[in-house]
């Protein structure tokens, strides 16, 4: 053998030895970790504080008084629909009314009125004092007039005068004060007709039975109308 192909064997042989003595298993690929999500913590809520709900206020009751208001009293001739009654002493009374007929007029003190002359036929009337009382009933010459009493202002009590009070027109209010009044008409108190009659201002006071028209009277007129005469 030729000393050049000895070489060129060696060397062909070291360089296998020499690759496969470099080359190594290659290496299991390494896969990326997986991130394991963080659970999101969910937050505790803080405990507010509860706004206690204000109390509604308590509503203050209103006062009532035992005084009524705006009530009337009609006025009409006693030969008209209203008629005429008896008092408790067998008296003749007529004129005023707090319903439809005449009747003794009964009410709280302190009460407001209004005084209505309920004649449509243009007859004017007075509610006044005559200055009688229990013991003297009705006097025979009554302290009436047809002018108002301007000392007793806006109150109803002794002494007092409405005045005149044209047909269809009203006076008042008028307070009530407590006693008992022999009230009559100025221009009607004195003839046959007897326009007169009691007010009693008293705690649970009411008014008396109410009349009814005799024969002779007109037909009574429906409630809230004017009289007839």
């Amino acid at each position: 053998m030729r000393p050049y192909a000895i070489s060129f064997a060696a060397v062909v042989a070291a360089a296998a030895v020499s690759a496969c003595s470099s080359s190594s298993t290659p290496a299991a690929p390494v896969h990326p970790a997986t991130a394991t999500p963080v659970a999101s913590a969910t937050p505790t809520p803080v405990a507010g504080a509860t706004a206690t709900p204000t109390a509604s206020p308590t509503p203050v009751a209103t006062a009532t008084s035992t005084a009524s208001t705006a009530q009337v009293i009609s006025l009409a001739i006693p030969t008209s629909s209203i008629g005429t009654t008896t008092d408790a002493a067998g008296d003749e009374i007529g004129g005023y009314t707090q319903q439809e007929y005449s009747q003794t007029l009964g009410f709280a003190p302190g009460s407001q009125v209004m005084l209505r002359n309920a004649q449509t036929n243009g007859t004017p009337h007075t509610l006044g004092d005559t200055g009688g009382n229990s013991a003297t009933g009705f006097p025979a010459s009554p302290a009436l007039s047809t002018t108002a009493n301007t000392s007793a202002g806006g109150t109803l009590g002794a002494g007092f005068q409405s005045g005149t009070i044209p047909a269809g027109t009203e006076a008042g209010p008028f307070t009530l004060a407590a006693g008992t009044y022999y009230i009559g008409c100025a221009y009607h108190y004195p003839d046959s007709v007897h326009m007169r009659d009691i007010l009693v201002v008293a705690a649970g006071a009411t008014p008396g039975p109410q009349a009814t028209p005799g024969s002779g009277s007109p037909t009574p007129a429906p409630t809230g109308s004017g009289y007839g005469y």
